[in-house]
Order: structure tokens, then C-alpha cells, then sequence
């Protein structure tokens, strides 16, 4: 047998294993289980999906200026998602599309998108992007929101919180958003919701 034979004799014996190798990365990894270290979050949600299954977790802390969200999803298709603050913490409606939880935390009274030349309403975002494995893992700073009441917070980040007696929810949207097209960007379908009510 040739050399070059050889070669494709092995190349041929190998491709089962190579391909397992490969397909290794089209499975969903496991949901992290220590999203952020202890005493870091001031406040945590559960995402769920339209069919009210667990699928992710984000976690929320109070930051000067602004707010920082971390957040582990899974099960999301490939590719740019937008993701918004909503203005009610109520997930409870999946099948119908999410649409308790309101429309996009606008304190500012803006018009929607992080690209609006006259600013942008409080509940943008920038897009998450899902891995192949339909996993996302990111933090994300929105500034000029607080999450509890406190002259403090009011001081510095605006006079009305997040976390006010409904709640709010962070909304994933099964397209990107442009941050220009009103009134969510062309987002799309609400796909998956966390429920934030302290």
C-alpha cells in the first residue's frame, strides 16, 4: 500500500472520532452553576421559555450610575437576539408571547434604540449573541437606571427604580434589535423572560 494510501486509510478510520470531537460543540453546555460570587447580586430571576421551562438565569447588581446584569441563557437559536427591560416582573403568560410583562422600561420617556440620535429609552440593551449551541453567557451595563428606591440611587442613576411594585422582566426577542426601528427594533417574538421582583 502506498503511503498516501495510508494516509487515507487513517484519515477514513479517524472521521467517526473527529466527528464526535466536533459535535461535542454543537451540545448545550450546562447552565453555570455560581453566576456570580457570593454577595455580588442584589437582586436574581429565573428565565424561563414560552413553555415555562427553567432555561437560564441573570442576576443584577446596583452599580453607580447604572445597572449590571449577568446573565446565562441556553436553548436560544443562533445568532443576535435583542434583549429590552420590561416593565412588569410577570413571565406568567409564555405561550401568549410574554406580553404580561409589559412594554420596554422607557423612564426617560425616549423613543426606543441605543442608535436614537435623541437618546435611548431605559430598558435598551445591546443584542446577545447565541453560540451554536444556542448558549449565551454575558454581563451587560445599562446605565441611567437603579434598581431599588434610595436618594442615593436617585442621585445618580434617576428617581425611579427598576424594582418598584411590580417588578420588571428582562426580555429576549427571537431577532436583533437595529436600535432604530420603533418601537423594539424589529426584535420580534418575545422567546424567553425573567421575572425580577427583588
Amino acid at each position: 500500500m502506498r503511503p498516501a494510501d495510508c494516509r487515507l486509510l487513517a484519515l477514513a478510520a479517524a472521521a467517526p472520532a473527529l466527528a464526535a470531537c466536533g459535535g461535542l460543540q454543537n451540545e448545550a453546555r450546562p447552565l453555570l452553576e455560581e453566576l456570580a460570587p457570593s454577595g455580588w447580586a442584589d437582586a436574581e430571576a429565573a428565565v424561563v421559555n414560552a413553555a415555562g421551562e427553567t432555561v437560564g438565569r441573570a442576576v443584577f447588581a446596583e452599580a453607580p450610575g447604572g445597572v449590571l446584569m449577568r446573565i446565562d441563557v441556553k436553548g436560544l437559536s443562533k445568532g443576535w437576539h435583542g434583549v429590552h427591560f420590561h416593565q412588569r416582573g410577570d413571565c406568567s403568560d409564555g405561550p401568549d408571547g410574554f406580553k404580561a410583562s409589559g412594554g420596554h422600561v422607557g423612564l426617560g420617556g425616549n423613543a426606543h434604540g441605543l442608535l436614537n440620535p435623541e437618546g435611548s429609552e431605559s430598558g435598551d440593551l445591546p443584542n446577545l449573541y447565541a453560540a451554536a449551541d444556542g448558549r449565551v453567557t454575558v454581563e451587560v451595563f445599562r446605565w441611567g437606571v437603579s434598581l431599588y428606591p434610595s436618594e442615593a440611587n436617585a442621585a445618580a442613576n434617576g428617581p425611579e427604580p427598576l424594582l418598584d411594585d411590580d417588578g420588571f422582566a428582562v426580555v429576549i426577542h427571537a431577532h436583533p434589535d437595529d436600535h432604530e426601528t420603533q418601537p423594539i427594533g424589529g426584535a420580534g417574538e418575545r422567546v424567553a423572560c425573567a421575572a425580577v421582583t427583588g
